[in-house]
């Protein structure tokens, strides 16, 4: 019997219920049946055809059912809980755990049998603030670790990483999330040696029921994370199966330095200037020199190169990386994700969207795979379904500045204005803390540029495109930015003096269907002197394509 949890409801298919804080929600018979197909084929857009048929199985019926039926659960889930994408049908959009225990909790009370888990983001006590990548990535595998036991429900990953970097009250925690029990721990990486102290919290008590401090060599680590991973099911009284075992020992390298070279170079590629693409690029380098048949990092790699050569910062596109990476696991989706973002920035889109979609299919929850479909969705003006996306990515991602910072663009296009400003104040959000820990990060500088533009504060703006310039006075993105960030403000001169220098230095196929889509640049698009400049872009990139 399966459930699915969303927001603060419960909808149990078998039994035909949708509940709310315990209280069973009326809806008729069609609206249910559309809301569970929907709901279970979340992963995708569906069709108008493909709803009639799922729910009108045989019956032929005017479109104009649908959207009553789509009206209706907008009015009780609320208005975005089903997205339409023009000319393409209707997608369901808020974040959903899906429970298949042996018994479904009633009308959401907690059920004898039912172990729910969270692991709360383990604490970086190292003196090196620069180890926040290895605890957040230990947090990861225990998750993932898990999340592949049957026997328990773990709270997704997006979810447990909204509690980083808060104090937590366990006990109200666990009692506000229906939870039985909350991990957390801490990780202190000194050198080779590694220490992590953990806990598994009673979530009505909020008493520890075990725990437990490891220290390793960090060759070791992969031995201790299934330490950890079987200690805490242990405590809990489930039992392994062969089956859930071999899963959790299962790693994508067997050499613990590549996979920490690969934990550092994820942290970079997230983050696109070209010194964060350099460095993510030299890292998964590393780690595949090490383990040549590690393909995350053939995957990353691939990524961070097609960024590198979009800013003329690399002579080779990351296609045969992708491609790397496809032949060692022909369903790994961050692969796909990789091939395609290679293909979109060739102007090859319609493969791009085949490779996507299958990422999708196969992880909806990876922040790679959600970031890249949402910008070759972006690139081809597709801006419902790159919202869909990007707003996904930032969930999945704390660290997130890119999708925070693109999505408003989107917003823009489709007139949702008071979201672009709420995407700005987002935005800063973030950088800001991200400053707080260094002030020199060049992308979160030239990310907080563009939010402080669309706020409309000059001043600041102006501030600190002068600091990312300190900080890096050579990346034709930053200019690129900065261009938009003075175009936004009114400052034509000096966003097309900016753009003149940069255009000749990033590579023209990118670049020139980025600009066509850039709505940030739409001050400038009457202006000659503009003009000029897209039409030296577009010879340049139908040259290189010639």
């Amino acid at each position: 019997m399966s459930s699915f949890r969303f927001a603060d409801f419960l909808l149990s298919t078998e039994e035909r219920k949708l509940s709310r804080d315990c209280i069973e929600l009326p809806l008729g018979a069609r609206a249910f049946d559309m809301l569970s197909f929907m709901v279970e084929n979340r992963h995708r857009v569906l069709t108008k055809e493909e709803i009639l048929d799922a729910v009108w199985p045989d019956i032929a019926v005017e479109e104009s059912n649908l959207t009553v039926q789509v009206s209706a659960l907008r009015k009780v889930l609320g208005a975005k809980a089903l997205a339409t994408i023009p000319g393409r049908g209707y997608q369901f959009v808020l974040s959903v755990e899906e429970n298949t225990p042996g018994t479904v909790p009633d009308s959401g009370k907690r059920v004898t049998g039912v172990t729910e888990v969270l692991v709360l983001p383990f604490t970086n006590i190292s003196n090196d603030p620069d180890q926040e990548y290895f605890a957040d990535g230990i947090t990861e595998d225990v998750i993932t670790d898990l999340s592949k036991v049957a026997a328990l429900s773990v709270v997704a990953r997006n979810t447990a990483f909204t509690f980083k970097g808060r104090a937590v009250n366990v006990s109200k925690t666990a009692q506000d999330m229906n939870l039985t029990h909350v991990v957390e721990g801490s990780v202190r990486k000194s050198g080779s040696r590694i220490r992590i102290n953990a806990q598994l919290v009673d979530g009505a008590t909020g008493r520890p029921i075990w725990a437990e401090r490891f220290d390793r060599d960090l060759t070791d680590i992969f031995d201790l994370q299934d330490q950890i991973t079987e200690a805490i099911v242990s405590a809990l009284k489930v039992r392994l199966v062969p089956a859930e075992r071999l899963a959790i020992q299962s790693r994508p390298t067997a050499n613990p330095e590549a996979y920490e070279l690969y934990l550092q170079a994820r942290y970079h590629h997230t983050r696109l200037d070209r010194r964060n693409f350099e460095i993510a690029s030299r890292l998964a380098q590393k780690a595949l020199d090490i383990d040549p048949d590690f393909g995350l990092a053939w995957a990353l790699l691939a990524i961070s190169r097609t960024g590198l050569y979009g800013l003329s910062g690399s002579t080779e596109h990351g296609l045969q990386a992708a491609e790397r990476a496809l032949a060692l696991n022909p369903d790994l989706a961050e692969a796909l994700a990789a091939k395609a973002f290679v293909l979109a920035g060739l102007g090859r889109f319609d493969e791009a969207f085949e490779l996507h979609e299958r990422s999708l299919q196969l992880d909806p929850n990876s922040y790679d795979v959600r970031f890249l479909y949402g910008r070759t969705c972006f690139q081809t003006g597709r801006h419902d379904e790159a919202i869909l996306h990007w707003e996904r990515a930032t969930e999945l991602s704390e660290a997130d500045l890119a999708a925070t910072s693109h999505v408003a663009m989107c917003y823009k296009a489709t007139g949702q204005h008071e979201k672009v400003l709420d995407t700005a104040r987002r935005t800063l959000a973030r950088v800001e803390r991200v400053l707080a820990e260094n002030s020199s990060d060049s992308y979160a500088l030239i990310t907080g540029v563009s939010a402080l533009a669309k706020l409309g504060e000059a001043e600041r703006t102006r501030q600190w495109s002068l600091r990312v310039k300190a900080v890096d006075p050579d990346d034709p993105s930053i200019d690129y930015n900065i261009a938009c960030a003075m175009a936004l403000l009114g400052e034509t001169e000096t966003a097309l003096d900016t753009l003149e220098t940069c255009l000749p230095r990033v590579d023209p196929v990118t670049f020139a269907v980025w600009i066509e889509q850039d709505n940030d640049l739409d001050a400038l698009r009457d202006l000659p002197r503009f003009q000029r400049l897209v039409c030296d872009l577009d010879a340049r990139a139908a040259a290189a394509t010639a």
